[in-house]
């Protein structure tokens, strides 16, 4: 199947699904890291939420950034809907 551009809030719903949180939001940016009581990333994770996609280079970086390889983040991808937490 491959990685493809996905909707910007199901990769929101994903980053949640991993304990990060929204830190914070400036224009149509948002920001999102691990709570302040969890390891924080080496860079925060942003997303452009005036966009209805994620682009694939910044799917990527984003996955790179959080140590998720593309296997895990496409098994996710295909779980069933309630079933993705």
């Amino acid at each position: 199947m491959g990685i493809r551009p996905i909707e910007t809030n199901l990769f929101i719903k994903y980053l949640e699904s991993l304990g990060l949180i929204c830190i914070r939001h400036e224009s149509s940016h948002y920001t999102f890291d691990y709570p302040p009581d969890k390891q924080q990333l080496d860079r925060p994770i942003i997303v452009r939420v005036n966009k209805k996609e994620i682009p694939l280079l910044h799917i990527h970086i984003n996955l790179k950034t959080l140590g998720v390889s593309h296997k895990e983040f496409e098994d996710w991808l295909k779980l069933p809907k309630k079933k993705r937490k």
